[in-house]
């Protein structure tokens, strides 16, 4: 095992030195049989059998019995403290495997790491499996050893170098087998990380592969893989052959010389014929089983643990220190310059490239706004600031040591079902007190939402939270994590121009802090201290006013900016109330009932199917009115009605109405609050347009 590996488990295992103590102290009576085997067969042999005293003989074997039950006894109590030291290891093992994962560029043109699976699954199991084996094997095999040799010289003297020198030859010749073994292991696993590789890229596009024309191709790659595997088992087993041999150095050799020597010791040397069989005893009792469990299990188990444990040192990061948040107050740490040097991306070898030769130093706590036509590459050169895509040429060095020292907010924002403490906290260091989180989000400005919550500890359910709210959450998180480099790829495009500036000037104002900013609005370039233009003929660099007198593409950009600001498709409410409104409320500024659609719907009062006035039938919505229902229902209609179970229509909707008014009609079905049931019904004319019906049960 390299030091590599060794350094891995000493790092695994340090935490739990408890219960390794623990594991070596009941070791002690488990192998006190093979302490005592051999003396209590001689002192059975010579005080009663021998002597004429059967039943002296027979109380020896049965302290010898009772040694058996102690130390079986003894056995049992290992387990619960190796469970303790093993069964966290996948907890640790999967962290750092999952950091280093994360740490890793995903090289967005090369496709995803697929040997990442294997090793998640099959090399964390190896090294829990295996680093279990082997605690109970080596500790077992050392203490037994200790025992036998200490047993044997109480016999007798002489029998010591009987036993151990072939032992030692054994255990010598075992040991150079080793490195030979551990390198035909590695071979069976990287066989195994190939063939997992190749059998993911050919099933993941078994499509293109049929359509193409190769699938005998395919099909040989993956029949020269399976082959290869088979191959390094193979060659695996056959040094397996080996093992046998040094069991019988180490045990039927010392065997061989006892008995050999065993009438000149008797005659010469007084050896009683009870300490022989007591020295062979020892061997055949004790020792070999011992050896046998030690050969096997460090050629196989111990082995696989060996390689495992290389691969996942060099593929792992330990968990991280999180540096300290830095508070508003405290002066701003030393950081490097953000730099990226001639630095070149494409996404297909014969693809024009994104970005070429793009060469940027960014000083620390600058801020930076990205600007440009679609498609030049902006949020591909927020990527390669991420880590989540690896540059064809050039470098990028950031302003920490690791991935960890910078942040990404996209602009889909992810909150998950949890508190929102936990959703704030998620990348904020361990311990950090409420007091920072609410000052945080007050910073971004969601006051209405801890009024609405009730705090950090309230439940939040996705679904619920409109797009602006949840871009401001991932903005707060983003906020407390200790990164020195923020980059926001349009992460505040469900804002409102208000909410974006504060956003930004809360970055701005933390301390140590260099933000990019991929801009969809001219104020957000207004506000830079630069300004990078991306184009198709190459990047200008400059501030806002020297861009506009000196690059007519940007003075083009800032016209239609202006002309046609972005909308923001779902701004905060200034104030959210306590529960869903109801239809009346909802619907309270819409036009009267009954003024674009004619005569009412009788109501379906839940049917499967009905007839309204004109013929039309309408036939009930099956399943449960989730949110994904929801979003299919409204996305798909082409007018919307909405009725009470009272027999007339309260509100007819078309999509004139959707921008305003439809993302509360959806948070208002979704609500799990205690309001009336929703029954949806729907009908498709013959021209193919979708009328959804709503009915509200009083």
């Amino acid at each position: 095992m390299s030091r590599a590996g060794w350094r891995l488990l000493r790092e695994l295992l340090r935490p739990r030195r408890a219960a390794l103590l623990g594991m070596a102290l009941w070791t002690l009576p488990e192998a006190l049989p093979a302490a005592l085997s051999g003396r209590l067969i001689a002192q059975a042999l010579d005080g009663g059998f021998l002597a004429g005293r059967p039943l002296v003989g027979l109380g020896w074997l049965l302290v010898f019995g009772a040694v058996a039950a102690i130390g079986a006894f003894g056995s049992r109590q290992v387990y619960p403290h190796l469970a303790e030291v093993i069964e966290p290891l996948r907890d640790d093992l999967t962290r750092r495997v999952v950091l280093a994962a994360l740490d890793e560029p995903a090289g967005r043109a090369g496709g995803p790491d697929t040997a990442a699976v294997a090793r998640l699954v099959r090399q964390i199991e190896t090294v829990r499996e295996c680093l279990a084996g082997q605690l109970l094997i080596v500790r077992h095999f050392v203490v037994t050893l200790l025992f036998v040799l200490l047993g044997a010289a109480s016999l007798d003297p002489l029998l010591l170098p009987l036993i151990a020198l072939p032992l030692a030859l054994a255990l010598t010749v075992f040991a150079l087998l080793l490195p030979r073994m551990a390198a035909r292991q590695r071979e069976v696993l990287r066989a195994e990380e190939e063939l997992a590789r190749l059998a993911a890229d050919t099933f993941g596009a078994l499509r293109d592969v049929v359509a193409c024309g190769a699938v005998r191709r395919a099909d040989g790659d993956l029949s020269a893989a399976v082959d290869a595997q088979s191959a390094a088992r193979n060659r695996v087993a056959a040094l397996a052959a080996l093992r046998r041999t040094t069991v019988a150095a180490g045990v039927h050799l010392p065997a061989v010389l006892i008995l050999l020597g065993a009438p000149g010791l008797v005659r010469e040397h007084g050896l009683s014929p009870g300490a022989v069989v007591g020295a062979l005893g020892y061997l055949t009792i004790s020792l070999e089983p011992a050896l046998r469990t030690l050969v096997q299990g460090l050629s196989g188990s111990g082995l696989r643990l060996a390689v495992a444990a290389d691969r996942l040192a060099r593929r792992t990061v330990p968990p991280p220190s999180t540096p300290p948040l830095p508070s508003p107050s405290s002066p701003a740490p030393a950081s490097p310059p953000l730099t990226l040097s001639d630095l070149t991306f494409r996404y297909h070898p014969d693809a024009a490239p994104v970005l070429d030769g793009l060469s940027l130093l960014v000083r620390p706590g600058e801020h930076l706004a990205v600007v440009g036509p679609s498609g030049v590459g902006k949020s591909t050169l927020a990527d390669l600031l991420a880590g989540l895509a690896t540059p064809e040429r050039g470098t990028v060095h950031l302003p920490g040591t690791t991935p960890r020292h910078r942040v990404l907010i996209p602009q889909e924002a992810y909150v998950f079902t949890g508190t929102l403490r936990a959703n704030l906290a998620l990348l904020a260091p361990p311990g950090t007190p409420d007091a920072q989180l609410l000052d945080a989000a007050r910073r971004f400005g969601l006051d209405d939402l801890l009024d609405l919550t009730g705090g950090l500890d309230r439940t939040l359910h996705p679904a619920e939270l409109s797009a602006g709210e949840s871009q401001l959450i991932a903005l707060t998180r983003a906020y407390l994590a200790p990164a020195p480099l923020a980059i926001l790829d349009e992460a505040t495009s469900e804002l409102d121009p208000a909410a974006e500036a504060r956003a930004e000037l809360a970055f701005r104002r933390r301390p140590g802090t260099t933000l990019l900013v991929v801009a969809h609005r001219i104020s957000s370039a207004e506000r830079a201290d630069r300004v990078l233009l991306l184009t198709p003929d190459g990047p200008h660099l400059g501030t806002h006013p020297t861009l506009l007198t000196s690059s007519p593409t940007y003075r083009a950009l800032h016209t239609h900016w202006t002309a046609h600001p972005p909308p923001h498709n779902d701004p905060m409410p200034p104030k959210r109330r306590p529960h869903p409104p109801t239809l009346a409320e909802l619907t309270a500024d819409l036009p009267p009932p009954g003024t674009h659609h004619g005569p009412g719907i009788p109501s379906p009062a839940g049917r499967p199917e009905f007839v309204d006035d004109r013929g039309r039938r309408w036939r009930k919505v099956r399943g449960p009115l989730d949110p994904r229902l929801t979003k299919r229902l409204l996305t798909g209609a082409d007018e919307v009605i909405i009725g009470r179970s009272a027999g007339f229509d309260l509100h007819h909707l078309t999509p004139t109405d959707r921008p305003t008014t439809w993302p509360a009609i959806k948070r208002l079905l979704n609500s799990t609050t205690e309001r009336p049931s929703y029954h949806p019904y729907e009908f498709t004319s013959a021209d193919g347009r979708t009328l959804l019906y709503i009915e509200e049960s009083c």
